[in-house]
């Protein structure tokens, strides 16, 4: 028995020890990236629709607004949205999520001075603020491959800032988003920092149960 158990740590330690540096190197990799988003973003200010009109291409810009009512909705009230598919639970007990679907095309922004056209429909949605779950149960039915579906998304007169560059659009300067942020550009730097102070900490943590599981390995070894 003593042997069976040796050989099974032999052979699943290296493995559970990789799972958790990979882990770990992700989430320092993530909190490194957050600090360089948070540390662009402090340096550009909000544009007013006046002076994105005015601006050159190429120019990186950020620009703070609410989604404009003349927005066609997609979904529901949705203008914009991710869906995402419920695929069972994961060995804790959570629910498992899985994207199946983006709906992201051009859109207008409101600011205080005009509207801004998103020109491009390959942004990234971040903190979008609302969801909508088609069913209040969660099933998953293997045989049919579908189950409960969740959509989150922005609706117009949500708060919004775009993060990209400045485009030449079909009826004058546009954006080029990179990301719609549900929140204000305030709120966005912060909760990078807040991203780039903790996960290096997580990854740290968890690099250091892979060196530990990788010493026990190690332990083993050497008693065969």
């Amino acid at each position: 028995m003593r042997i069976r158990g040796n050989l099974a740590g032999l052979l699943v330690l290296p493995f559970v020890a990789l799972i958790f540096g990979c882990v770990a190197g992700g989430l320092i990799l993530a909190g490194r990236d957050a600090a360089r988003q948070a540390a662009r973003v402090a340096q550009l200010s909000p544009l007013s629709a006046t002076v994105l009109e005015d601006s050159p291409p190429g120019r990186a810009a950020l620009i703070e607004g609410r989604i404009s009512e003349r927005n066609r909705q997609r979904l529901r009230a949705f203008v914009a949205y991710v869906r995402e598919e419920y695929r069972g639970s994961d060995d804790d007990g959570d629910p498992t999520w899985y994207e199946d679907e983006r709906v992201t095309p051009p859109l207008l922004v409101e600011l205080a001075d005009g509207r801004v056209q998103i020109e491009n429909a390959d942004y990234r949605l971040e903190r979008a603020p609302v969801t909508w779950q088609e069913d209040t149960a969660l099933w998953w039915n293997g045989i049919s491959g579908e189950g409960t579906k969740r959509y989150t998304g922005f609706v117009a007169g949500n708060p919004v800032t775009a993060i990209g560059t400045v485009v030449q659009g079909r009826e004058g300067r546009a954006l080029n988003a990179e990301r719609l942020y549900g929140g204000s550009r305030a709120d966005y730097i912060a909760e990078k920092r807040s991203d780039a102070a903790i996960l290096p900490w997580i990854g740290g943590a968890l690099g250091l149960v892979s060196a530990i599981l990788l010493g026990v390995w190690g332990r083993l070894l050497l008693r065969r």
